[in-house]
């Protein structure tokens, strides 16, 4: 076995894309991607056998640590290799020792793309389904420090927890493994007249100031224009990236809003007619009442929302961009990435059709899975990410928990300095300032 660095682009990613555990993370381009940024650098390293072909590889980004001053490596997705080779795993957490002494890094961090037992859609554990507590035992005896099985949403790097969507089946079977509510919504949308479209790098800028705007009713920071636009430029031209936008047609939305006031009018005129009806018993008479009452309550509904609807037409007769994704592809799987919605009208439901479109259209292209990236390991209502959870359950996916994040220790004392002395003192530092003020 030799273990080689600095694969070329080509290489690396023909080995990468067809690996069992094949990531947009461990993609050439994610390093070049990261690279962009001046706190990271990256390589691509693996190990060949006798006859000189890849049997593992690793995207490998280093960071320069504060204070310290000496990188860490971070492996996202962990390594490109079979983990069931006991063997073959060893050898190369050698070889990443031996590279990760020459580059003087603290310590390596991986969070391999393996799950870690099945689970229901509601998070409950399948009994006699799969466990894969064994591998992590064989890490941790290896010399890899397990961080826990974490349940929080930010609580690691890459999240634990996502649904994965089967894209195999029919559109059909897509559709129809969706939950009654989803595909309900699905259809309200694109009733309602919202379009889904594929932006270009200008319209970036119209999705970043809608993160602002979703990051400020989440409460959650977000990325600048240039972090999308650089991500853009590196992975859009080799196919890695869409930007997708729901626009609604205020258009249509206006001529939809008529024609749905027209006919809660005639059903208005039909029950009142049959309330002058003098010869109803009283038990009918209630029961026409009982109707009455909620279509008058949709047409006072449908009335403000067509008056809100024509000033929204008037200022923007082109439409007007409620929401939008950015999707990654690479291997046979593709992945939602980041999310951003508008305030408005949000009862049209723009972000269950973007999300249909993405998905459908990601399978027409021939990619088997569709992860929706992350989720809250807590499934109950009390989470403040319940609601996160309930959206990309309705879509059918497969609840997935990962076997979580690992720390290979190279320095012990620069590793101590860094998850236990430096913390302690950013905590003391901020007592210190709160008896300031």
């Amino acid at each position: 076995m030799k273990f080689i660095t600095n694969i070329p682009a080509d290489r690396f990613n023909a080995f990468a894309a067809k690996h069992q555990k094949n990531h947009f993370l461990q993609s050439y381009e994610w390093g070049v991607f990261k690279s962009k940024s001046p706190d990271w650098s990256f390589d691509t390293v693996g190990l060949e056998d006798e006859n000189g072909q890849l049997v593992a590889g690793a995207l490998v980004l280093l960071r320069q640590l504060p204070l310290i001053k000496r990188p860490f490596i971070y492996i996202p997705r962990g390594y490109l290799i079979d983990f069931s080779q006991k063997q073959l795993v060893e050898t190369f957490t050698k070889s990443m020792k031996q590279y990760a002494q020459q580059k003087k890094a603290i310590f390596i961090k991986i969070d391999p793309d393996i799950k870690y037992i099945d689970r229901t859609v509601d998070g409950e554990k399948i009994q006699g389904g799969l466990d894969n507590q064994q591998l992590v035992q064989h890490l941790i005896d290896l010399g890899y420090h397990h961080l826990g099985f974490t349940q929080d949403f930010d609580s690691s790097i890459q999240p634990r927890y996502t649904f994965r969507l089967d894209l195999t089946p029919s559109t059909k079977d897509l559709l129809k493994g969706c939950q009654s509510k989803t595909r309900y919504n699905i259809k309200v949308a694109q009733k309602k007249g919202i379009e889904i479209i594929e932006g270009t790098r200008e319209d970036l800028k119209t999705f970043e100031s809608i993160m602002r705007v979703t990051g400020e009713r989440d409460g959650f920071l977000t990325r600048p224009l240039t972090y999308f636009e650089d991500m853009y430029d590196t992975l859009a031209p080799s196919g890695m990236c869409k930007l997708y936008l729901a626009k609604l047609n205020t258009e249509q939305a206006l001529t939809s809003i008529k024609q749905e006031l027209n006919l809660t009018e005639k059903s208005i005129q039909n029950l009142q007619v049959q309330l002058d009806n003098e010869e109803l018993t009283e038990k009918k008479r209630i029961k026409l009442q009982n109707k009455l009452e909620p279509e008058l309550n949709k047409q006072k509904n449908l009335i403000q929302q067509q008056e809100e609807l024509k000033k929204l037409y008037d200022q923007h007769p082109e439409g007007i961009t409620m929401s939008g994704i950015i999707t990654t592809y690479f291997g046979n799987k593709s992945w939602y990435l980041y999310g951003a919605s508008d305030n408005v009208y949000r009862e049209f439901m723009p972000n269950y059709d973007i999300q249909w479109v993405a998905f459908t259209e990601a399978k027409e292209a021939g990619y088997e899975i569709y992860d929706f990236f992350g989720i809250s390991g807590k499934t109950d209502e009390s989470d403040p990410l319940y609601g996160l959870y309930r959206f990309k359950k309705g879509f059918g996916g497969e609840f997935t928990e990962f076997i979580g994040e690992f720390d290979y220790v190279i320095s012990p004392l620069g590793y101590w300095i860094w998850t236990k002395l430096l913390p302690e003192f950013k905590k003391f530092k901020k007592k210190l300032r709160n008896k300031k003020h």
